[in-house]
C-alpha cells in the first residue's frame, strides 16, 4: 500500500470552480420515454449540448436545421415554414431540470453510407437567416416562441471528418462567417462560436482561427473535442487550443471542450466502451474533470447523457419501458457521481490551493460553512489499462500543515457507489482507479 498525502491551503483562493459537469443531451430522451430530470437537477447539470439529439437525423423532429426547417426552398421569413414543436418540448424539459441549452446549429453526425444532411447549404445567406429565426423563436418570442435567453449558439459539429461535413474547408469557413456575422448583428447579446472540431490538433483548427481573424468573423467561443484515455492528453489539447486562440487574437474567447469520453483506440472501440461504466471509467472521468479545472478551459461537456447512447452514456441506464404510460426513470451508474460530486464544489464557488501526489488528481473548495471539500481521482491506466490497477493508497490530509480529523467520505470504487461514510482518523484507504468526495469539517 502506498502513502498519499494531500496538502490543502484554504486561505489561498485560486479562482472560481468552473462548470465542468455539462453533458451532451437533456434529461428526457428516447422520444420522451425515459426521464432523468431528478438526476440532472440533483447533479446541477449546468449545460446540455444539443448535438446528436434523438439520433439519427434528429429523428426528423429534433434540433437539427433540417428538422426545424424541413423544406429548404420554403420561405424562411414565414413562421409556417418551421417545425419547432418537439424541439420546444425537449428544450422546455431541459430548462425545467435547471440545465441551460447549449444549442448546436447544423446537423447530427451521419455514419450511414448515404449522407443526407451534411452537405453545404445551397444558400449560405438563407441558412444564416434560418438560424437567426431559430434564435428569435427561443429568445425573442418569434413564431409563438419564448424568451429563454439561450446564450450559446454553436455553428456546426466536426466538419473535419466526412461523417459530419461533405463540403470543403473553404465552404465551412465561409458558412461560419456568414452565419456568425448575421447572428451577432441581429442578436448581439448571444454568444456565437464553433466549429466543434475533433481536436485542437485538427488540420482545420489553426486555419479556422486565421480565417476568423482575417475576415473579422465573430468568435465568442471556440469549441473543440477530445476523446482520450489519459488526463495528460486532455491537458495538452487544452493548452494547444488556448495557445492558438491567443496567437490569433482571440484571448477573450472562451475555450469550450464540449465532447469527451474514454477512448484508447478508435479501431478497437469495444475495448474502451467495456470500461466506461466501471469504477475505472468513473476515475477517468473525475481525473479529467479535475485536470481541466486547472487549465484554461471554460466549460466541459461530457458525451453523452442520452439514455439510448449506451456505448457513450456512463451516467444512466434505462429502467424498463412502459408502453402507453408515463415516462420511465433511470438508474444511476458510477460515472454519474463524478458530476454530482463536482456540483458540490461548484456550489461552494471558490477553488483553494491543493497539492496532490502522483496519480492523484485533486480539486479543493471551501464551503460557506468553512468546511473543505476535496474531489479526488486516483487514476492510472498505464499498467495494462484496468487489468493491473495502481495499488491501494493510504490517503491522508493536511490543512495549513496540520493533520485533520473529522471528515465524511463518499467514494466510488468496485465496492462503493457514493454512499456517505464517517472517517474517524486523518484519512482513509483508496482503491486504485477510483474517486472520492471528502468533506473536512472546520
Amino acid at each position: 500500500m502506498q502513502n498519499k498525502l494531500i496538502r490543502i491551503d484554504p486561505s489561498r483562493s485560486i479562482g472560481r470552480i468552473k462548470p465542468m459537469h455539462g453533458v451532451g443531451g437533456g434529461p428526457v430522451s428516447g422520444h420522451f420515454t425515459h426521464d432523468a430530470t431528478e438526476e440532472f437537477r440533483a447533479a446541477g447539470i449546468p449545460f446540455g449540448r444539443t448535438h446528436d439529439i434523438e439520433y439519427p437525423f434528429g429523428s426528423g423532429e429534433f434540433v437539427d436545421i433540417h428538422c426545424i426547417f424541413p423544406f429548404f426552398d420554403a420561405d424562411e421569413n414565414d413562421p409556417a415554414s418551421y417545425n419547432f414543436t418537439l424541439t420546444d418540448e425537449y428544450l422546455r424539459l431541459m430548462r425545467a431540470a435547471g440545465t441551460e441549452p447549449f444549442y448546436r446549429l447544423g446537423s447530427s453526425i451521419e455514419h450511414q453510407p448515404i449522407k443526407r444532411h451534411i452537405y453545404p447549404p445551397k444558400d449560405f445567406g438563407k441558412f444564416a437567416r434560418i438560424c437567426s429565426h431559430i434564435i428569435a423563436h427561443y429568445n425573442e418570442g418569434w413564431a409563438n416562441g419564448y424568451e429563454w435567453n439561450i446564450r450559446y449558439w454553436e455553428i456546426w459539429n466536426e466538419p473535419d471528418i466526412p461523417q459530419c461535413w461533405a463540403g470543403t474547408q473553404e465552404e465551412i469557413f465561409e458558412l461560419y462567417r456568414v452565419t456568425a456575422s448575421l447572428i451577432k448583428r441581429e442578436h448581439p447579446a448571444v454568444k456565437v462560436g464553433g466549429l466543434a472540431l475533433t481536436s485542437p490538433h485538427s488540420s482545420l483548427f489553426e486555419p479556422f482561427l486565421a480565417f476568423a481573424r482575417e475576415k473579422g468573423a465573430p468568435l465568442d467561443f471556440v469549441s473543440w473535442h477530445g476523446y482520450c484515455h489519459k488526463p495528460d492528453e486532455a491537458v495538452a489539447m487544452a493548452r494547444l487550443a488556448r495557445g492558438l486562440m491567443d496567437k490569433y487574437g482571440f484571448a477573450q474567447a472562451e475555450s469550450i471542450y464540449d465532447e469527451w469520453n474514454y477512448v484508447v483506440r478508435w479501431d478497437d472501440l469495444p475495448s474502451s466502451v467495456s470500461l466506461h461504466r466501471t469504477a475505472f471509467g468513473a476515475a477517468f472521468m473525475a481525473s479529467l474533470i479535475s485536470s481541466m479545472q486547472a487549465e484554461s478551459v471554460d466549460k466541459l461537456m461530457f458525451y453523452d447523457a442520452q439514455i439510448f447512447f449506451q456505448n457513450w452514456n456512463n451516467l444512466f441506464k434505462p429502467r424498463e419501458a412502459k408502453v402507453h404510460a408515463a415516462m420511465c426513470g433511470v438508474e444511476t451508474l458510477k460515472g454519474y457521481w463524478t458530476l454530482y460530486a463536482w456540483n458540490e464544489l461548484y456550489k461552494a464557488g471558490e477553488a483553494v490551493a491543493c497539492d496532490a501526489p502522483e496519480d492523484m488528481y485533486c480539486t479543493a473548495a471551501k464551503t460557506q460553512e468553512s468546511d473543505t471539500l476535496v474531489y479526488i481521482a486516483y487514476y492510472n491506466d498505464d499498467a495494462c489499462l484496468n487489468a493491473c490497477p495502481p495499488p491501494e493508497a493510504a490517503v491522508r490530509f493536511e490543512i495549513g500543515g496540520k493533520p485533520v480529523s473529522g471528515m465524511t467520505l463518499r467514494r466510488v470504487d468496485d465496492g462503493h457507489d457514493f454512499e456517505e461514510e464517517a472517517v474517524s482518523g486523518d484519512g482513509f484507504t483508496m482503491q486504485g482507479n477510483s474517486f472520492a468526495l471528502v468533506r473536512i469539517k472546520k
